[in-house]
């Protein structure tokens, strides 16, 4: 059951609560490339996109929707299509007589373009500035009414004004205000075809300042349809996995009515994981939904090699672990952990293998393997079943313990009582399909307890990608609240080990939590990218990613360029005709360097702040 929110009428499409998610994507043709543009939007169409952006970055652009929209037409192809305005009213006011929906951003429609800067705004510049985009704003609304186009309040967390700034800082509080600015008009006026999203590249942002509108729309009275995406996600399965931590974690919650996967590669690419995701997320809205408190920012992994009969060296370069050069004068030749290296392992081989492992590393064995795995490392600890728990057949020095439910109903009030009388206890909730609003609840009856808690969940045979998705939607906004002690995806088959083990670090990552790896956010790309965006993030990728401490921005455009990576360290903007500013956080450091040159710049910037180090 999703939230309930009014009918929007977007040309053939209805967007509702009482309809399917609409599945939606954006072109990254030239607008003024008229046959580009129609046989990329079929490409889309014919993937199950059921409704097609397209930028318009000047009146020039919005014009020529017109011969896209006809050319589209006279194929017999009829799904409804939205402009992407930003900085232009007067393209707005063009686009709205001849596309069936138009995107607005609130930082950009009528305020000035933002600098980023902690201005102070007086109550009269203030309100001033709200006067004026009242006006420009409701001429907007009038020319939609005329033409019956929709329009959607597009709210992104890199392009707040520097009015909002002001107040509320750079913040999801800020994007709610900026957001509601705009609906209280659409109210004042009576303007309802109106759909909402609030973006960022940060899935906690997203999801924070998503959950605060819904708060604030259902005090006013409010029922706009929500369209849900992580701005930027990037590409691949990196992309893939952080799209599904932020839009699962709504969409179990029931919030969100279209949903557009932002991938930095061909838009056709982004309907077949949008489609997964709406099929494998189980919407349940409660407006009284309370947020549990927040107990993990560190969570940690335990890697599962069950599926492996002996502990060899290939199983042990996949966990990141490696010799060390200096042997311990007791036990001898040990392994150091990579960056990558998980901190617990559950394990059913047992062997002198073990020995070399980490002494830091927790070694989770089925308890009847206990004694033998403490004869090759003093901390193996067991893995109970709770009645195996509930009747103590264990020492009572062995600590930690952890303790394996799989139903919500064996966390009664006896099982609370006696976790409550051992020292150190992980309660580790095993559930073979993941479940959002299950773990939600058995995390809830745990939480008064204040036991640490482990998702548990299995990668099964079959699609890969698929099952990923899922599990990153269903464990994602738990991780995101900062809830689970860590996460532990097994594997059925040997060869999924390093598949289970990696997808657990890209959703920790994605949450915002762990650093395993070079963070790359790149945006989808659009008519304003005058450069091969796919083939720059390849490059930037491959130059950069043993950098596994940065976290770097690769943006085609300036509209959410320096907003949107601002938390990032580096950044690689398009600034046309084939040139790229670079950018030191949200401080631009070079401008319009040579494409061919940018890489090696971006590298010599890198050193010169002394971030870099050799592969």
């Amino acid at each position: 059951m999703r939230r309930k929110t009014k009918s929007v009428t977007i040309g053939n499409a209805v967007l509702s609560s009482e309809q399917p998610v609409l599945i939606q994507s954006m072109l990254n043709t030239s607008t003024l490339n008229t046959e580009a543009c129609v046989e990329q939007a079929i490409r889309i169409i014919e993937a199950g996109g059921q409704l097609v952006r397209i930028t318009a970055p000047g009146v020039k652009e919005a014009e020529n929707l017109k011969n896209i929209r006809t050319a589209l037409r006279e194929r017999s192809y009829t799904t409804p299509l939205s402009a992407d305005i930003h900085f232009s009213p007067a393209a707005a006011l063009v686009a709205a007589r001849y596309v069936e929906k138009v995107r607005i951003n609130p930082g950009n429609f009528a305020d000035k373009r933002a600098t980023f800067r902690n201005l102070v705004y007086t109550a009269d510049e203030y309100a001033a500035e709200l006067k004026a985009l009242k006006e420009k704003f409701t001429e907007f609304l009038t020319e939609c009414r005329r033409n019956h186009t929709a329009v959607r309040i597009g709210t992104n967390h890199g392009s707040l004004s520097d009015r909002i700034m002001s107040r509320y800082g750079n913040t999801p509080a800020g994007m709610v205000e900026a957001t509601m600015e705009y609906l209280r008009i659409c109210q004042e006026v009576g303007f309802d075809d109106v759909v909402i999203s609030l973006k960022s590249s940060d899935c906690r942002v997203m999801v924070e300042a998503v959950r605060l509108l819904v708060r604030e729309m259902e005090k006013a009275g409010m029922q706009y349809p929500l369209h849900l995406g992580v701005t930027e996600a990037g590409e691949g399965e990196d992309g893939r996995i952080r799209s599904a931590v932020g839009i699962g974690c709504l969409l179990n919650e029931g919030i969100g009515d279209t949903i557009r996967v932002s991938l930095t590669e061909a838009p056709e690419q982004e309907i077949p994981v949008a489609r997964i995701l709406v099929d494998v997320c189980r919407p349940v809205y409660d407006p009284f939904r309370k947020q549990g408190k927040e107990r993990c920012t560190r969570p940690v992994i335990v890697a599962d090699i069950s599926a492996a009969r002996i502990l060899d060296e290939k199983v042990i370069r996949q966990l990141d672990f490696y010799e060390n050069k200096k042997a311990d004068p007791v036990l001898g030749m040990r392994l150091t952990a990579g960056i990558k290296a998980p901190e617990m392992i559950y394990t059913e081989a047992l062997g002198p293998e073990l020995t070399k492992l980490p002494s830091t590393l927790r070694i989770i064995v089925p308890f009847q393997n206990l004694d033998m795995a403490q004869v090759y490392h003093r901390r193996a600890c067991p893995l109970l079943g709770k009645e195996e728990f509930m009747q103590g057949n264990y020492s009572a020095e062995e600590e930690p313990v952890f303790v394996e439910v799989r139903k919500k109903e064996e966390i009664d009030a006896e099982f609370i009582a006696k976790l409550r009388q051992k020292k150190e206890v992980f309660v580790v909730l095993s559930l073979s399909d993941p479940d959002y609003h299950l773990w939600c609840e058995m995390g809830s009856l745990l939480q008064e307890t204040e036991v640490n808690y482990i998702l548990k969940t299995e990668l099964k045979t079959g699609s890969q990608e698929r099952k990923a998705l899922q599990i990153a939607a269903h464990a994602g906004g738990l991780f995101i609240d900062r809830l689970p002690y860590g996460l532990w995806i097994s594997a059925v088959q040997e060869q999924d080990i390093p598949f289970a083990l990696n997808l657990s670090r890209t959703i920790l990552q994605s949450a915002g939590l762990r650093r395993y790896k070079t963070e790359f956010v790149s945006c989808p790309g659009c008519g304003r990218t005058l450069f091969n965006l796919e083939d720059a993030v390849a490059k930037v990728k491959q130059a950069f990613s043993h950098l596994e401490k940065l976290k770097i921005a690769v943006m085609g455009c300036v509209v959410n360029g320096p907003g949107e990576m601002g938390d990032a360290d580096y950044g690689y903007v398009g600034a046309g005709n084939g040139k790229v500013n670079l950018y030191k956080g949200k401080q631009i450091v070079r401008t319009a360097v040579p494409e061919q040159e940018a890489i090696a710049a971006l590298e010599q910037l890198i050193r010169e702040n002394g971030d870099w180090c050799e592969r």
